[in-house]
């Protein structure tokens, strides 16, 4: 008897079980998933019961032991405890026009199989959409979504960590500057400023190839100076720039470089701007203490620098894979309205635009809502992994 009572003890005492962090998350989510839907059907079935007659019985209750007011004092009480509403208003008129009637009638359209946004006509529901869309059997020529899947991809997981590094290195530079701090920050703040399809264009003729083979002009800067160390003039963005052949996949490399270097280089101001600001509200004290412990530069900066500004860095890296994610201007900028060599170089964005340049908007629905899909998994994936740096200030 003694014996079970003890096992019983212990079972009382047995700690609950641990989940690890993404077992925890969901959990979560389900508990807060179905508390809304608890306090929803609450809601539903008071409003409901306000129409039956013990309802209307227990409303006539309240008003006979209450205060007896007119309509214009209660609407007038009304509107006061609810005016908050109405700051908002015209924030949620417009969201609620441009931003969740689009999202909900993508949603709905990518379904719509044959579907065409001239006529609003199509032949039947169903997921056909999305799989000529995977397959690229849409029948209409032009972009590949693979390829342009491909290209968005490559483009944003390059550009954007290395941009991301090299703000995070001359942000650095910056602060140890006091002299001249204010002259380069407006010199390279000024990309920033520029439109992307004027920038674009400029800065491909750095690399572009002028005239024929037979005469030519001008062979570009960056040819130039790469001709000074015995290299042959490359083509990066014309039609006969250098490729690799994957199968159905075209790994233009050329145009790669020429693209991730602007991207780097249109994507620094902005970067450069959140750390420099970031840098400035960092306890000095931090690194009087390295200095007295002998810490080096490369110390200071990954051991001090970069963890207490881990949530601005975590910032630039969702926006910047969002906005990569999203990028057109610059590529229409750099290779045309063609984006290279029959699309060689399309990005996902340039692949919904051809669709619907096309009237087939129903392979644009689709690839809008693939292209959601990714970018929320990238998000999600990312804010997991830079969740919960710890900061001290």
């Amino acid at each position: 008897m003694e014996e079970n009572n003890g096992n019983a003890g212990a079972i009382a005492k047995a700690p609950p079980k641990k989940h690890n962090r993404f077992a925890q998350y969901f959990i979560n989510l389900g508990a807060r998933i179905k508390g809304w839907f608890v306090d929803m059907y609450g809601a539903i079935k008071d409003f409901f019961y306000g129409f039956t007659k013990a309802g209307r019985a227990e409303k006539k209750a309240r008003k006979a032991e209450g205060p007896q007011l007119s309509r214009r004092e209660r609407l007038r009480r009304g509107l006061k405890t609810q005016s908050g509403w109405l700051f908002v208003l015209p924030a949620l008129a417009l969201m609620a026009v441009f931003t969740f009637y689009p999202i909900i009638a993508s949603f709905v359209n990518s379904f719509k199989q044959g579907y065409s946004g001239m006529t609003g006509k199509f032949n039947g529901w169903g997921a056909d959409n999305f799989v000529r869309v995977l397959k690229g059997d849409t029948g209409t020529g032009g972009a590949s979504f693979t390829q342009c899947l491909v290209n968005t991809m490559l483009l944003t997981f390059i550009s954007v960590p290395l941009s991301t590094l090299l703000a995070l290195l001359i942000s650095v530079a910056l602060n140890s500057i006091k002299r001249i701090q204010k002259a380069y920050q407006t010199i390279l703040f000024l990309p920033y400023l520029t439109n992307a399809l004027a920038m674009g264009a400029v800065f491909a003729t750095f690399f572009k190839i002028i005239g024929t083979s037979n005469n030519t002009e001008t062979v570009g800067l960056v040819n130039i100076v790469l001709g000074w160390f015995g290299i042959k003039p490359i083509d990066w963005v014309g039609l006969t720039s250098p490729h690799w052949q994957l199968g159905s996949l075209s790994i233009p490399w050329a145009k790669y470089i020429v693209t991730i270097i602007y991207e780097v280089w249109s994507g620094l101001p902005f970067k450069i701007l959140i750390l420099f600001s970031a840098m400035q509200s960092i306890n000095k004290q931090y690194y009087d203490a390295a200095k007295v412990d002998g810490a080096s530069r490369w110390t200071t900066l990954w051991k001090i620098t970069a963890p207490m500004i881990m949530p601005q860095i975590s910032y630039l890296l969702v926006t910047g894979i969002m906005g990569g994610m999203k990028q057109y201007s610059a590529i229409i900028g750099l290779f045309g309205t063609t984006m290279g060599q029959d699309y060689d170089m399309g990005t996902m964005v340039g692949y919904l635009y051809n669709y619907i340049e096309l009237g087939q908007t129903g392979y644009a629905y689709a690839g809008s809502l693939l292209l959601f899909i990714i970018i929320m998994i990238i998000t999600f994936f990312n804010n997991k992994i830079t969740k919960k740096r710890t900061t001290y200030r």
